[in-house]
């Protein structure tokens, strides 16, 4: 509110606003209000795009520690199909993506090299990416879609990944906690 010219040149509309600068170029803040969003979404913008994981026990770790986490076998992370992941990595602000370059490890992962494969701890907790193309793009939707349940409480915090995301048909259904039956269903 003390510097006006300055909010303006940002288009600042609202209060508290985050923007965050990476080599003097604003990006704007689009994660949560919480603390951890506020955290995780940091250290998405200051860190590498992906963690590197050497051993099998710290793949079975970030596996348990994360609710939806990608990782991308690449023997070769100068590969194309390597830096278009780790492209995408970076572009993703809402989820935790790791790289396994070790061919033993890849194998004891269960996985091939170029895979990429997503885990989460509902529905089915391993998806690997099949789709025709292997761009940014076609990675960002395919995360997107795969690390939503098929069924979401609507709340404030899911409000923006139902209606604003990659998947554009939704069937709501309406029920009240207060019946005792909403666990049920």
């Amino acid at each position: 509110t003390q510097e006006q010219e300055l909010a303006e040149s940002y288009k600042v509309k609202g209060y508290p606003t985050l923007i965050f600068f990476k080599k003097g170029s604003p990006i704007d803040y689009s994660g949560g209000r919480q603390a951890d969003d506020i955290v995780a979404w940091l250290k998405k913008k200051t860190g590498p795009p992906a963690l590197e994981v050497s051993s099998a026990e710290q793949a079975k770790e970030l596996i348990a520690a994360n609710n939806v986490i990608i990782f991308g076998f690449f023997p070769d992370q100068n590969s194309e199909k390597a830096k278009v992941f780790l492209n995408a990595a970076g572009l993703v602000d809402d989820q935790v993506f790791a790289i396994v370059s070790d061919e033993k490890l890849v194998e004891e992962l269960e996985a091939q090299a170029e895979d990429v494969v997503l885990f989460k701890n509902f529905e089915d907790p391993r998806n690997k990416y099949e789709g025709e193309e292997f761009s940014e793009d076609a990675l960002k939707s395919w995360v997107f879609v795969q690390s939503m349940p098929t069924i979401v409480e609507f709340s404030h915090e899911t409000a923006s990944k139902i209606f604003g995301g990659q998947i554009k048909y939704h069937l709501l259904l309406f029920l009240s906690k207060k019946n005792g039956d909403f666990e049920k269903y």
